[in-house]
C-alpha cells in the first residue's frame, strides 16, 4: 500500500529537553517528584502488609555494614595470624639455605 497524498504527516519526535534540571528528572521536575511520591506511598503501603517497618530495614542495613565491617577485621585477623604462623618456619628455611648458598 502506498500512502495516500492526504494522509496526515507523522507527529513530530519532541525535541529532547534543554534545561539541565528537566534532562536529570528524566521529565519535568514536579511530575516526577509526584510520581516518586506516589511509587512510594504505594510500595510502603506493600512494606507494610508484609510487616515490614522503615527503622527495621534502616536497622538492619546497619547491622550489616557493622558484621561485614567486623567479619573483615576478623579475616584480617586470621590471615595476619597464618602468615605469621608460616613465616616462623618459612623465613628462617630461607634465611639458612641462602647462607649456606653463599658458602658455596
Amino acid at each position: 500500500m502506498t500512502d495516500s497524498p492526504n494522509a496526515p504527516a507523522p507527529a513530530p519526535k519532541p525535541a529532547a529537553p534543554s534545561d539541565p534540571l528537566t534532562r536529570f528528572f528524566g521529565g519535568p521536575p514536579l511530575w516526577v517528584l509526584a510520581k516518586l511520591v506516589m511509587l512510594s506511598v504505594v510500595i510502603g503501603v506493600i512494606l507494610a502488609v508484609l510487616g515490614l517497618d522503615a527503622w527495621a530495614l534502616f536497622y538492619g542495613l546497619q547491622d550489616l555494614f557493622y558484621s561485614l565491617f567486623d567479619n573483615l577485621w576478623d579475616a584480617i585477623d586470621t590471615v595476619l595470624r597464618w602468615f605469621l604462623l608460616g613465616a616462623v618456619i618459612v623465613f628462617p628455611i630461607w634465611l639458612i639455605a641462602r647462607l649456606m648458598k653463599v658458602g658455596r
